[in-house]
């Protein structure tokens, strides 16, 4: 039982590291999605497009993954 119960932590600590990184990788995907606005509203569109593209790239990612740690959770409680 008690290696269970330190199993069970292992993996929940890992989940919730997994949701931090996912938060600060958001923030940075702020500033990704920002400059890549900026550039293509300053008629530099060949490097804005690309950069507001990887943005949504990393979004998507970020938000895929923090619901699955997020589900993988709740099913351990």
């Amino acid at each position: 039982m008690n290696q269970e119960k330190k199993r069970v932590f292992h993996q929940r600590e890992k989940y919730i590291g997994i949701i931090r990184r996912n938060r600060q990788l958001l923030k940075i995907n702020i500033l990704i999605l920002s400059a890549g606005l900026a550039l293509s509203y300053l008629g530099h569109e060949s490097i804005g497009e690309p950069i507001l593209w990887l943005g949504i790239i990393i979004f998507g990612y970020t938000t895929f993954s923090s619901l699955m740690a997020k589900k993988q959770l709740k099913q351990q409680v």
